[in-house]
């Protein structure tokens, strides 16, 4: 995602629990931009949320990232997901089926379609 997000110009910030950033699956490190009960979503043109199984589990029981998710998607934004997403969308009282601004990240050539979701740079149809 971010390197589709960085070839077509967009600027990315990595919003985490914590300023040390996350732990990927090959055991790198990512420091965070941003600690996300500092950096509400409204920050944001788009958000894309990528958790482990485990780090979704940890997410959906914390408050700063349901009102995250939840804040994005009242104020009309593009948001994108992974699979082990659904458990906080579900914590957060989203569903993810709900309408094309919630963009499934799982299947093939989809760091594409967001981004050229997000040219539209709203999903207005939830405003109404």
């Amino acid at each position: 995602m971010r390197t589709a997000a960085f070839e077509r110009g967009v600027q990315v910030e990595i919003v985490a629990p914590a300023v040390a950033g996350v732990t990927m699956s090959d055991g790198s490190t990512v420091v965070a931009d941003q600690k996300i009960d500092g950096a509400p979503s409204v920050l944001y043109d788009a958000v894309v949320v990528l958790a482990s199984d485990q780090g979704a589990g940890s997410l959906a029981h914390d408050p700063a990232p349901r009102d995250f998710v939840t804040d994005a998607y009242a104020h009309c934004k593009f948001i994108g997901y992974t699979a082990p997403d659904a458990v906080l969308f579900e914590a957060a009282g989203l569903d993810a089926l709900s309408d094309d601004g919630l963009v499934d990240l799982d299947a093939a050539g989809a760091a594409g379609d967001f981004l050229n979701r997000c040219g539209r740079l709203r999903q207005w149809n939830r405003s109404l």
